[in-house]
C-alpha cells in the first residue's frame, strides 16, 4: 500500500470513527515534534543513579511486581534523594499501593502521600479491588500522613508545610503535568529542594515528550538548565546543585548491571 492509499484509508477511518483522531495526537512522534518547536535548543541532560548511590547496595522493599508499579530503580532514586540530600518532608502526588511512600519512610521525618480518595476513584468507574489496593503498603506507617483530594483543585495551604522533596506521579498528560507542577512550584521549602517527576521517559532510556512538555512549560527558563533525566529509571529530577552530568546516548552498551535478591515476605493478616 503507497503513502496516498495509506492516507486516504486513515482519513476514512477517522471519517467513520473520529476518535481515533486522538491516537494520532498522542503519537510519540508527535509529541516529541511539538516539543523540538518549542524548546528548540533544549539538549537532555542525564545523570546516573549509580553516582548517587553510596555503598553498592540499596534494600527496595516493599516490592509487589504488580501491575502499574514503578520500577525498583524509581524506588531506589528516591530513597537515594532523601538520604543523599537530607530530605525531611516529603510529598508525592499520586499513590496507588503505596510503596513508594513506604520506600522513603525511614529515611525521612514525613511523608504526605496525596491521592484522589476511595469514593471519587469509584465515582470514575474504576475496579472496587483497584481502588482497595490504595495505600496498602503506606496505611500503617507512622510517619506517612495521607492527604486526599484533586490536585488540580485541592489548596495545599491547609497542609501548613513545605517540602524538601517533591515527587508528581499524577495524571501524565502535558497539561496535568504543567499544572501540578507549576502549583508544587509554591511548595518547595527553599532553593535546595528537589522535584521528581515518573514516566518522563517511555523506558529507561526514551524520553516520553508528553511528559517532558510538560514539565519545560510550567518551568521558568532559569530552572530549565538543572533538569535532568535518570539513567535506568523512568524518572527526571530538577536539582538545584552542582551535579554531574552527560548527554544521553540512545542504546548504548551497558555500563553497569545490578544484581537482584528476591526474598519472599508475608503479608500479615489486618
Amino acid at each position: 500500500m503507497n503513502k496516498l492509499s495509506k492516507l486516504l484509508k486513515a482519513l476514512s477511518l477517522i471519517l467513520q470513527k473520529p476518535y481515533l483522531l486522538n491516537n494520532v495526537l498522542k503519537d510519540e512522534i508527535v509529541f516529541k515534534e511539538g516539543f523540538q518547536r518549542a524548546f528548540p535548543s533544549v539538549a537532555f541532560k542525564q545523570i546516573r543513579l549509580v553516582d548517587l548511590m553510596e555503598s553498592d547496595e540499596v534494600c527496595i522493599t516493599p516490592y509487589a511486581f504488580l501491575s502499574g508499579s514503578s520500577l525498583a530503580t524509581d524506588f531506589a532514586l528516591l530513597q537515594l534523594l532523601c538520604r543523599k540530600y537530607q530530605v525531611k518532608d516529603y510529598l508525592e502526588i499520586g499513590t496507588w499501593r503505596g510503596e513508594s511512600a513506604a520506600n522513603v519512610a525511614p529515611y525521612v521525618d514525613s511523608v504526605t502521600s496525596f491521592n484522589l480518595g476511595d469514593e471519587q476513584l469509584l465515582s470514575l468507574g474504576l475496579e472496587k479491588n483497584y481502588v482497595e489496593s490504595h495505600r496498602f503498603f503506606s496505611k500503617d506507617i507512622p510517619n506517612i500522613q495521607h492527604v486526599f483530594g484533586d490536585s488540580q483543585t485541592f489548596e495545599f495551604d491547609q497542609l501548613e508545610k513545605k517540602f524538601d522533596l517533591i515527587f508528581i506521579d499524577g495524571d501524565h498528560s502535558t497539561e496535568a503535568v504543567k499544572r501540578d507542577t507549576v502549583k508544587m512550584l509554591s511548595y518547595l521549602k527553599n532553593e535546595q529542594s528537589i522535584l521528581v517527576w515518573h514516566d518522563a521517559k517511555v523506558d529507561t532510556e526514551y524520553p516520553r515528550y508528553e511528559v517532558l512538555m510538560g514539565i519545560y512549560q510550567a518551568l521558568p527558563d532559569h530552572m530549565h538548565q538543572q533538569v535532568y533525566l535518570v539513567e535506568n529509571s523512568l524518572c527526571a529530577v530538577y536539582i538545584p546543585t552542582n551535579i554531574s552530568d552527560e548527554s544521553p546516548i540512545l542504546n548504548r552498551l551497558p555500563r553497569n548491571f545490578f544484581e537482584l535478591t528476591l526474598k519472599k515476605l508475608p503479608i500479615e493478616d489486618k
